[in-house]
């Protein structure tokens, strides 16, 4: 019979391994930068739903022009609603680890909603978002670095 030592080194291993697993999530905040400019925009914090399915929120504006502003040209429920706290991200499922598809994307900008797709970098500091029409072909992508606060 192993000993409590060995049966609580192996389970400190196992333990170890499942972190690894999920080592860099894609949950927490992000900081969004344009990817016409490299202007830093916002500051956003993604999350897993319990529906298992990743959704953003606006958390802050960076640029003091933006602050206060509502979505004026967004549709339906999101129309005139303050940025700051919007939700603009959602639906998407997650195909692999750090990997999510299938979602939509609002533009507060434009308020136009997109398809989007997410690929987080292998060292989880920087996120790739995708935001297209009917094929990722026909999109825009941009990188957004992690700025969750230690």
């Amino acid at each position: 019979m192993p000993s409590p030592i060995y049966r609580f080194a192996i389970a400190c291993m196992i333990f170890s391994g499942s972190l690894l697993a999920k080592a860099a999530p894609v949950e927490g905040q992000w900081m969004t930068v344009d990817d016409k400019d490299g202007t830093k925009k916002s500051i956003v914090e993604l999350r897993v739903t319990e529906e298992g399915s990743l959704e953003g929120r606006i958390l802050t504006l960076l640029q003091e022009k933006s602050k206060g502003k509502t979505c004026e040209k967004c549709p339906g429920e999101f129309r005139d609603k303050p940025l700051e706290g919007l939700r603009f991200m959602w639906g998407l499922t997650q195909e692999e680890t750090g990997q999510w598809t299938e979602g939509q994307i609002l533009d507060p900008k434009s308020g136009k909603v997109y398809k989007a797709k997410v690929s987080l970098s292998d060292d989880g500091q920087t996120l790739t978002v995708r935001g297209f029409i009917g094929f990722s072909l026909f999109g825009r992508s941009q990188v957004w670095q992690r700025h969750d606060a230690l």
